[in-house]
C-alpha cells in the first residue's frame, strides 16, 4: 500500500508535474515560449548540462530568451526531479540481463562497505556532492543518483546529495558567469566529452570492484 504509493508518486509525480509547468507556462506566455523552453531543457540535458546558465550574461537573456536566472533555477529544477525517479527507482536497472546482477551486487556491497566505515559514508557523500556540482554535460544528476545508490547510499541520503551538488553547482554557474566567460567556450568539446569519460572511469571502477569481490563470493 504505503510503498506501491511511494513508488507511483515518485515517478508519476515528477512527471506530471513538469508537463503542468510546460502546459502553464505556454498558457501564460504563448506556445513558442513553451517549445522553446522544451528544446531549451532537451539541449541542456543532453549537450550543455550546466553550462547553459552562463547564457545572455551580456544581454540580460540566451538566444532562446531565457534569463540566467530562469536557465539556473531550470537546471535546479531538473536536476531535482531527475534525483527523485533515478535515487527511488535505480532497481528497475537490476532487471536488465547480465547488468542487473551485478549491480545489485555492487549495491549491496557498498552498503556492507558504508556500513563498516563510517568515514567512507561520509567521503561517498561529499563526493556525490562534488561529482554533481562539476559542470559537465553528461554528469549531473543521472550519474549521482545512479552511483550514490551503487555505493551503497540510501535514496534520501542519495538525492540529498545530488539536490546539495546541484545547488552549489547552479550557484557557481550563474553567480561566476563573469570571469568563466572570459576563458571558457559553453560548447568547448572538451568538458562536452569530459562528463562521458567521468562516466565510463566510474564504470570502469565499479565493474573492476564487482570482479575482485565476485572472486571470493558465491554465484
Amino acid at each position: 500500500g504505503d510503498v506501491y504509493k511511494r513508488q507511483a508518486a515518485t515517478l508519476a509525480g515528477p512527471i506530471l508535474v513538469t508537463v503542468g509547468i510546460v502546459v502553464a507556462f505556454g498558457i501564460s506566455t504563448g506556445r513558442d515560449a513553451a517549445r522553446r523552453l522544451v528544446l531549451t531543457a532537451l539541449l541542456t540535458f543532453f549537450v550543455l548540462g550546466r553550462f547553459v546558465i552562463l547564457g545572455g550574461r551580456d544581454i540580460g537573456s540566451n538566444a532562446a530568451g531565457f534569463t540566467p536566472e530562469q536557465l539556473a533555477l531550470m537546471v535546479f529544477y531538473m536536476d531535482v526531479m531527475t534525483a527523485i525517479i533515478v535515487s527511488w527507482h535505480a532497481g528497475a536497472l537490476f532487471r536488465i540481463p547480465w547488468l542487473g546482477k551485478r549491480l545489485r551486487f555492487l549495491m549491496q556491497s557498498g552498503r556492507d562497505v558504508l556500513a563498516e566505515n563510517r568515514w567512507m559514508r561520509r567521503t561517498t557523500f561529499v563526493a556525490i556532492i562534488a561529482f554533481v556540482m562539476f559542470p559537465l554535460a553528461s554528469s549531473g544528476s543521472v550519474g549521482g543518483s545512479l552511483f550514490g545508490r551503487l555505493l551503497g547510499l540510501s535514496r534520501v541520503s542519495a538525492f540529498i546529495g545530488v539536490l546539495t551538488g546541484s545547488l552549489l553547482g547552479c550557484s557557481s554557474m550563474y553567480y561566476g558567469a563573469t570571469i568563466i566567460n572570459r576563458y571558457v567556450a559553453p560548447d568547448n568539446p572538451v568538458l562536452r566529452w569530459g562528463g562521458v569519460g567521468a562516466v565510463v572511469i566510474l564504470l570502469a571502477i565499479l565493474n573492476r570492484r564487482y570482479r575482485r569481490a565476485n572472486d571470493i563470493s558465491p554465484g
